[in-house]
């Protein structure tokens, strides 16, 4: 192997670690490794802004984990204009590598205009990994240091590379040894080995606590990995095991959902609402999530949301060496122990038969609970108040009373009285029946045949584009999540859809979903994707439309467009501040108004306008079926 410059050795070693895109916001310093970029099978990808360029990464992480991305940075000032999103891919446990360039070391100290102390800026984001490659002969072997660090810590690390590093001759002998480094890395092989015994010892007691709870006493809260669709499934195993509920953070990394998967409940976003969803449970268990805390300090509001013993607070996180599904095997292992039976999943059970008149009582004491109110076999439970949210519990609270049944999770969609549910329950498992009367509808959309629920039409609202954007979005998209106050109806809404994956702003910094949908778009380009955004949030990362457009990612972005800051006029409702004309000057988005299908166009990206819910709905489909990205302004009522 010949001799190569710093700049080749370092996108050498990326490339053999199993790097695959690089989002890039290059200047001077890293002229070297833009040009070195183009010798290795790395995609090198312009972004208009430093911070459309680290969202992307965290978007890439968030749907490839096993594939390291890399940002190409600007000293000091470029690393600080990506900070925000850094900051979300931090919260969100992303995987990222972030290369910047700094000031030759020979002119380091002659206080340049762009001089600046990056380290120090790093230390935000990356808590495990912030090294300047000062060494000569250093650079690939750090380079594979800062993937090995941001793949083991899931987690930021940040590699600084003077300038007269990228065009210094690196030595053959040091880049085989990276390499040799690299293919580890690229392969995951454990550094460690991992002692099971007290993981085991622990997990065996969680579950003898879990078995001392009644049903609806233990709930798992989970994060990170374990909203992965493997990972989940064998998390919704466990819970029907347990008798366990399912709630996962508010700022979720990824969730798959949609039907096929178990039932879970968001976390309420505000503390005291968040407080009174988890403090019903006896005992919680967190799975690869950090406990709950409020996002900010109220005034006379705890900063701790779980009101729980903490002997009743159970902390599961994978150690080092280990993956979160290492870890629930182990639990599924235990719970298997504890029950001196196999495990199995949902999908693949059957159970044990029961008399008919069982399961109808069973099936009628579930939905009087719900409803707290009787109702009659034959009576449609739509009538008696039934919604979409108590239609979830109710098909969450059958998987798990009736143990191994398999219920699609529309089940209350389309047998609609006690009897039909009757019906449908013993039919799984082999009980004989009189069939119950026909019902001349079989509703097959969830948001179609919402008995009670008024069609979407009229002017357009945050509750109706979530609705129609619901009844629309196809099988395995994937649904950037940034809608802030005008898209709370969309977790509800779309609970029944085809299967998806859901993202949401893990770190609350604004400006997330334009720049992390073109990293999706990049990891996944056979999935559509669907980018929910405020058009205040949307103007902080407005330089992504430009690569959207550049690239022809299939990515529909739709601006809810209520012409303010609405989360801070709720603030303010909350903390008891009165509005006035400052605060209205501070929060309202008009005067001028956005034109935001002027400003897309201008980007390079088809834009409509929808103001009614039928122009939306027309808009939305023709975007699904449109190649490239389209921008739809959904003009929101006030």
């Amino acid at each position: 192997m010949p001799d190569l410059t710093g700049a080749s050795a370092l996108v050498k070693a990326a490339a053999q670690c199993g790097v695959e895109v690089c989002f890039c916001n290059p200047g001077t310093t890293e002229m070297h490794l833009v040009g070195a970029l183009e010798e290795c099978p790395i995609r090198a990808l312009l972004c208009l802004h430093e911070n459309v360029c680290t969202g992307a990464a965290d978007g890439w992480s968030r749907i490839r984990p096993d594939s390291v991305p890399m940002t190409l940075l600007h000293l000091g000032p470029g690393l600080m204009n990506g900070l925000s999103n850094l900051h979300n891919a931090k919260r969100a446990r992303s995987p990222v590598v972030n290369v910047v360039g700094d000031m030759s070391t020979f002119h380091r100290g002659a206080d340049a205009l762009l001089e600046s102390d990056i380290e120090s800026l790093a230390r935000v984001v990356s808590a495990e990994y912030v090294h300047t490659s000062v060494v000569p002969n250093a650079l690939p072997g750090d380079m594979v240091d800062a993937i090995a660090a941001a793949a083991n810590n899931r987690g930021v690390a940040t590699l600084v590379v003077p300038h007269d590093r990228s065009w210094e001759t690196v030595e053959c002998v040091a880049v085989e040894a990276a390499t040799a480094r690299a293919r580890d890395i690229k392969s995951r092989t454990p550094t460690q080995p991992v002692n099971e015994a007290p993981i085991r010892e622990f997990l065996a007691q969680l579950v003898t606590r879990a078995h001392e709870c009644a049903q609806g006493e233990f709930v798992f809260y989970i994060g990170g990995r374990a909203c992965r669709a493997d990972e989940l499934r064998l998390v919704g195993a466990v819970a029907r095991a347990l008798g366990a509920d399912i709630m996962c953070e508010n700022a979720f990394a990824s969730i798959e959902r949609g039907r096929g998967n178990p039932h879970v409940t968001r976390t309420p976003y505000f503390p005291k609402d968040a407080s009174s969803a988890l403090g019903k449970y006896t005992v919680v268990a967190t799975l690869d999530a950090k406990t709950p805390v409020s996002m900010f300090g109220y005034k006379n509001t705890p900063s701790r949301v779980l009101t729980q013993h903490e002997d009743d607070v159970w902390e599961l996180d994978p150690l080092p060496g280990m993956s979160t599904m290492d870890l629930l095997r182990m639990l599924a292992e235990e719970v298997e122990r504890a029950m001196g039976s196999a495990l199995e999943l949902a999908s693949e059970t059957s159970a044990a038969a029961q008399s008919a008149v069982d399961v109808k009582n069973a099936i009628s004491a579930i939905v009087e609970g719900l409803l707290d109110k009787p109702i009659a076999h034959d009576e449609s439970m739509w009538e008696r108040g039934m919604n979409s949210r108590t239609a979830v519990q109710l098909h969450q609270r059958l998987t798990t009373h009736f143990e191994g049944v398999h219920l699609i999770s529309s089940v209350a969609f389309q047998a609609t009285t006690v009897d039909a549910l009757a019906e449908l329950v013993c039919k799984k498992l082999n009980i004989s029946t009189a069939a119950p009367e026909t019902s001349s509808e079989s509703p097959t959309s969830t948001i179609d045949s919402l008995p009670t629920r008024e069609p979407v039409q009229g002017t357009l609202t945050g509750e109706k584009t979530c609705r129609v954007i619901a009844e629309c979005q196809p099988a395995n998209c994937v649904v950037v999540d940034e809608s802030l106050t005008s898209g709370t109806a969309y977790w509800d809404a779309s609970a029944q859809c085809e299967s998806f994956t859901h993202m949401t702003l893990t770190g609350g910094s604004i400006g997330f979903a334009n720049a992390v949908s073109i990293g999706v778009a990049i990891a996944a380009p056979h999935r559509r994707v669907i980018s929910m955004i405020g058009d205040g949030s949307a103007q902080y990362t407005v330089q992504a439309l430009w690569t959207q457009a550049r690239e022809k990612l299939d990515i529909v972005t739709v601006i809810f467009n209520n012409a303010s800051y609405q989360i801070l006029k709720l603030e303010m409702a909350i903390q008891g501040v009165r509005p006035n004309d400052t605060s209205r000057t501070l929060t309202e988005l008009s005067n001028p108004t956005v034109d935001w299908v002027s400003l897309g166009r201008a980007y390079g990206v088809k834009s409509v306008r929808a103001s009614t819910a039928d122009e939306f709905r027309t808009a939305f489909k023709d975007a699904l079926n449109t190649s490239g990205p389209v921008l739809i302004d959904a003009v929101l009522s006030m």
